[in-house]
C-alpha cells in the first residue's frame, strides 16, 4: 500500500508539472487525430500520451476523493452489479410497467450469470435495418443519450452493458454476400457464428477461426477479440478484411486495409468507435478434423508442449489442478494424414470403455457424496428430532443416467464447492473421466473447434507472449508451474480446468495479442469458478473467492510475463490500488492516446463505452 501511495503521489506530481492542456478534439481527418498523439505540436499542444499514465491515475485519485467509488461514468454510478445472481435465466427478461410498457425496465443477465443490469425500455433500442441503427444514433447523439452496443450477452464480464442506454443487433442477422473467388463473407454484426458457419457450408467453406462458443454474434465476435487455439492461428479479429461503422461524430464509414492504422484500431473496437453494422471476413476451404484427446501427467506435458504446438494446426491443454493431469486435445485436417501417419493405427483408435464405463467416476463420487450428506442430515435430525428426516428422495444410478458430463460436474462441485479437500475428490473424478475418454473423431471442424463451456461460471482469461511461432520461450509451461504451485500454496480450491490455448500474432492494434509482428506466439490462460446453485449465500461466497484470491493470484501470477486479460473477461477492479496497477500496465500494453483520440472523434459525446472501459482505458478528451 505504501508503493502503491508512491506511486499515485509521484504521478500527481508529474501530472501537475504536465499540466498544458491537451489537443482540440475536433479534427477534419483521422490522420491529423492519430498523428496528433504522437508529436508536440509547435504551437505549445501537448500529446496526449505525454501524461498519459500519470493523468490516469490522478483522474482515479479525483474520483475517489469525490465519492469513494473508481466510476468515471457520471450519470451511472453502478452500471454492472457483480452481486452473485440467484437466478439461472440468462440474456434477457422483459419486466415493463402496468402503465406503460416504455416506462418499464428490461433486466439483461448475461450468459455466465455473474452480472445483471436494468435498462428502461426507452433507452433500449432494437434497429432490425441499417438506416434504422443510423436514425437511433444520430438521435442519441444528438440529445447525448448513451448507447452502448450489445450482441448476444455472452462475455463473462458483460462488457456490452450500460445501464443507461443500449442497441442491440440480434435484428441485424443477414447474411450480406458470400465471395467464392476471394473466399470472404460479409454478414450483420447481430448474425449468429453458427448461422454464419451454416451458410459457408453451402459454398464449401468456413471461418478460419472459431471461439468455444457457437451463439455469439459476429461483431461482438470480432470487437472482443474472439481466439481459438493453434501456433499460427491468429485471433478471429485478425481476418476481418473491412468494417461498417455507423458513428455518432461522424456518421457511417467503412473501413479497410487501406485505412491503415484507424482500421487496425478499429478490429478490436470494442463497440466504443461505433456501431459495427457489417463484418467482411476471410474464409478457408470446408474440412473435416481429426480430433484426438489423450492424458498425460505434468511433466510429460511440459516437456512435449513444443513438439505437439508445432505438430498439431490445433492444440488445447485442460490442466487438472491436485491430480499431476493434464488433458490434450489436438485437431489436425483429415487430408493431413497419409498411410504412414495413419491416426487409425493408433492404440487409441479403438474406444477402451463404453459410455457407461466413462461416466462412471462422475456417478459413483457423486452417490457417495449424497449418501454422506443424507447420513449426515439425518444424523442431524435424530439428534434435533426433526420429524421430516428420511423424507428426500436420494439419487439413484438411473436417475443419473440422463446427466450430462457438465451437470455431473456442477452436481458434484455444489455440495461444497469452497472446500479444498471437496474439489480434489471431484477434480480426481475428472481426471478419471479424461482417461477413459482418450480417444480420436472425426467431424466438420467447426463442430470440433467449439466446445461445451460447462454451466454458469466465474472466469478470468490472461494473454502473453511465449516467443515466436518457430521458437517458443517456454513461458508458457514456466506460467503454468507457477500458477499451480500458487494454487497449492495458498490451498485454493480450484476446480477442473485451468484452460491452456495458444494464437499467434494479431493485426488488431487493441488485442492482447498485438505484437507489432505476424510471427509472434502468444499464449492464454483460463481459469474458472463454477457456480452450480441458485443459493444466493454460496453464489456470493464463490464470487468473494474468485474474484479476491484466486484472481489475485493468477495476476501475480502474470505479472512478470506482462499478462493482459482477454477484453471480455477483464472484470472491475476491487480497490483502488488493484485499479491503480491495472491502468498503468494497459498504458504501456496499449497505444491508448491514440485510442481515446479516435475515440473522441468518432464518438465525442462518450456515449458508446462503459463504466468499465473508461475506468481501463480513460475518458476521451
Amino acid at each position: 500500500r505504501q508503493q502503491a501511495y508512491s506511486r499515485m503521489a509521484l504521478a500527481s506530481a508529474v501530472a501537475r508539472m504536465c499540466d498544458g492542456g491537451a489537443e482540440p478534439r475536433h479534427r477534419s481527418s483521422w490522420e491529423h487525430v492519430i498523428s496528433s498523439s504522437n508529436l508536440i505540436k509547435s504551437n505549445g499542444w501537448r500529446p496526449l500520451a505525454t501524461a498519459a499514465s500519470v493523468a490516469a491515475v490522478a483522474g482515479i485519485l479525483a474520483s475517489a476523493q469525490q465519492d469513494n467509488e473508481c466510476n468515471s461514468d457520471a450519470e451511472s454510478r453502478n452500471p454492472i452489479s457483480i452481486s452473485p445472481l440467484t437466478s439461472k435465466t440468462t440474456l434477457m427478461e422483459s419486466q415493463p410497467s402496468d402503465d406503460n410498457e416504455d416506462d418499464g425496465t428490461t433486466l439483461m443477465l448475461n450468459w455466465s450469470g455473474t452480472h445483471s443490469v436494468n435498462v428502461q425500455n426507452n433507452h433500449f433500442f432494437e434497429p432490425e435495418t441499417i438506416p434504422q441503427v443510423e436514425a437511433i444514433v444520430q438521435k442519441c447523439h444528438k440529445q447525448g443519450q448513451p448507447m452502448r452496443p450489445i450482441g448476444a450477452a455472452l462475455s463473462p464480464n458483460a462488457i456490452g452493458f450500460r445501464q443507461s442506454g443500449m442497441i442491440g443487433l440480434a435484428g441485424l442477422d443477414e447474411i450480406v454476400s458470400v465471395d467464392t473467388e476471394a473466399q470472404t463473407v460479409t454478414v450483420q454484426a447481430g448474425a449468429r457464428v453458427s448461422q454464419v458457419v451454416d451458410a459457408l457450408a453451402e459454398y464449401n467453406l468456413t471461418l478460419p477461426n472459431l471461439a468455444s462458443i457457437a451463439e455469439q454474434q459476429m461483431g461482438g465476435f470480432v470487437q472482443v477479440g474472439a481466439h481459438g487455439t493453434g501456433r499460427c492461428i491468429a485471433p478471429v479479429d485478425h481476418y476481418v478484411t473491412q468494417l461498417k461503422l455507423v458513428t455518432p461524430g461522424r456518421g457511417t464509414i467503412t473501413l479497410t486495409e487501406e485505412d491503415g492504422e484507424l482500421f487496425h484500431l478499429a478490429k478490436v473496437g470494442l463497440g466504443c468507435l461505433g456501431v459495427v453494422v457489417e463484418v467482411t471476413m476471410k474464409c478457408i476451404p470446408a474440412h473435416k478434423l481429426v480430433e484426438h484427446t489423450f492424458v498425460l501427467s505434468y511433466k510429460e506435458a511440459k516437456e512435449q508442449a513444443v513438439e505437439l504446438l508445432e505438430k498439431h494446426k490445433h492444440m488445447r491443454y485442460m490442466w487438472i489442478p491436485y491430480t499431476d493431469t493434464v488433458v490434450v486435445v489436438t485437431n489436425d485436417p483429415e487430408d493431413s494424414f497419409d498411410s504412414e501417419t495413419d491416426w487409425k493405427k493408433d492404440a487409441d483408435a479403438t474406444p477402451k470403455f463404453s459410455d457407461d464405463e466413462r461416466f462412471q467416476p462422475l456417478r459413483e463420487l457423486l452417490l457417495e457424496l449424497t449418501k454422506e450428506q443424507k447420513e449426515k442430515e439425518d444424523a442431524w435430525s435424530m439428534d434435533n428430532n426433526d420429524s421430516n428426516a428420511g423424507e428426500k428422495q436420494p439419487i439413484t444410478e438411473e436417475s443419473l443416467q440422463g446427466m450430462g458430463f457438465g451437470e455431473l460436474r456442477d452436481a458434484l462441485l455444489a455440495f461444497d464447492p469452497l472446500d479444498v479437500e471437496h474439489v480434489k475428490r471431484c477434480n480426481r473424478a475428472e481426471a478419471e473421466f479424461w482417461k477413459r475418454s482418450q480417444g480420436y473423431q472425426v467431424r466438420p471442424s467447426h463442430e470440433l473447434l467449439q466446445f461445451d463451456c460447462g454451466g454458469q461460471q466465474w472466469v478470468l482469461e490472461t494473454c502473453f507472449p511465449t516467443g515466436k511461432q518457430e521458437k517458443n520461450n517456454g513461458n508458457d509451461m514456466q506460467f503454468m508451474q507457477d500458477l499451480l504451485e500458487g494454487i497449492e500454496r495458498e490451498n485454493i480450491p480450484a476446480p477442473a480446468p485451468i484452460e491452456q490455448r495458444w494464437s499467434a500474432s494479431s493485426s488488431s492494434i487493441m488485442s492482447p495479442a498485438h505484437d507489432g509482428t505476424l510471427n509472434g506466439l502468444h499464449c492464454w490462460v483460463g481459469i474458472i469458478y463454477y457456480l452450480p446453485t441458485e443459493d444466493e449465500s454460496q453464489r456470493r461466497s464463490i464470487t468473494n473467492e474468485f474474484t479476491g484470491t484466486y484472481s489475485d493470484l493468477m495476476r501475480s501470477v502474470g505479472g512478470p510475463y506482462g499478462a493482459t486479460s482477454h477484453w471480455a473477461k477483464l472484470e472491475q477492479p476491487k480497490s483502488l490500488w488493484k485499479l491503480v496497477d491495472l491502468k498503468l500496465h494497459y498504458q504501456q500494453k496499449f497505444p491508448l492516446s491514440k485510442f481515446n483520440s479516435v475515440r473522441a472523434w468518432l464518438d465525442p459525446k462518450n456515449l458508446m463505452a462503459n463504466d468499465l472501459l473508461n475506468q481501463v482505458l480513460g475518458v476521451p478528451p
